[in-house]
């Protein structure tokens, strides 16, 4: 069953996964300014999916976010 803990673990995942691609797009010079673009875009998605969690669950906002 769906669970927003799960949705934010996954989106988490993803975007950390996507960073690392980006870095090997730079490393493996595959029109980086293009493809790291496009790569910084969906990170942009899946950030806008989390927020909208956090709205829902406070609670699972990371520390990093949190105002202080």
């Amino acid at each position: 069953m769906a669970s927003l803990e799960e949705l934010e673990s996954l989106l988490a995942d993803v975007s950390l996964r996507l960073d690392r691609a980006a870095e090997q797009v730079r490393d493996l010079g595959l029109q980086p300014a293009k493809n790291i673009r496009k790569i910084g875009e969906a990170i942009a998605l899946t950030v806008e999916v989390r927020s909208d969690v956090y709205l829902q669950r406070p609670d699972l906002t990371p520390d990093y976010l949190k105002k202080r």
